[in-house]
């Protein structure tokens, strides 16, 4: 595990945040072909707040928790950190290896989180996370958490937009996806639930951008890949609710 030093600042009438970046990575000598990096990996890099204060300790305890939840795949109930997160992970690989050595092909884990946006009412990080366990292909997504600078605490997509936004943004929606207004909003192949529009788990924020990602199998099959919805910061403004 690697610390290095990352320093970032709210407004000057909110508390000062300070994040390292932190970085851990693990390989597998099992099976390990470096030359040709053919090795079981795992490796996280994310922000990592400084402070020995509640809203540091807040904010690292949801970061901790949000990537141990997207690598996980095996559910396990006593993971408490992320590099016990690794090591699992290089240990389940390992048991694999020796029980079906003939099904023997290399796992990757690669988490990175980045700060995206930062003012004194929100903090958004986004990460951007591969996994291969085996099998016909990997899984890629890219997630974000927003953040109360001043609580530490998660901010709900219900907390950053009024009502409205939800309808501005299935009218962009049905137009990049060339579905017609009169036209349910899964007719062509789409699942949303109930078949009515709704807004993704994911929604981020940058300088100049508001990102809306849907995921691979949230409202479409994996060929699909990610569907993402892009709003000028400017043309989104008039729906938040706490910038």
């Amino acid at each position: 595990m690697t610390l290095s030093l990352l320093i970032l600042s709210c407004n000057k009438d909110a508390p000062e945040l300070s994040f390292d970046e932190l970085n851990i990575e693990q390989v597998s000598e099992v099976d390990c072909n470096p030359e040709e990096e053919n090795c079981t990996f795992i490796g996280i890099k994310v922000p990592w707040a400084m402070g020995k204060d509640t809203i540091s300790n807040l904010m690292n305890s949801h970061i901790e928790d949000h990537v141990i939840k997207m690598i996980d795949y095996q559910d396990y109930e006593d993971l408490e950190s992320l590099e016990s997160l690794a090591q699992t992970f290089i240990d389940d690989y390992e048991i694999s290896a020796k029980e079906f050595p003939e099904y023997n092909i290399p796992w990757e884990a690669y988490v990175e989180g980045k700060i995206t946006y930062q003012s004194e009412k929100l903090i958004s990080i986004q990460f951007d996370v591969a996994l291969f366990t085996g099998g016909a292909h990997g899984y890629t997504s890219v997630t974000y958490l927003n953040f109360d600078p001043e609580t530490g605490r998660l901010v709900s997509n219900e907390e950053l937009f009024s009502q409205d936004f939800k309808d501005f943004a299935e009218v962009r929606f049905r137009k990049k996806n060339d579905i017609p207004e009169n036209e349910s909003i899964n007719s062509t192949g789409l699942f949303f639930e109930n078949d009515k529009f709704q807004l993704p788990q994911n929604i981020g924020f940058h300088s100049n951008k508001v990102v809306l990602i849907y995921n691979s199998y949230e409202i479409a099959s994996y060929s699909e890949g990610n569907i993402q919805l892009v709003f000028k910061m400017e043309e989104a403004k008039k729906y938040f609710k706490i910038l």
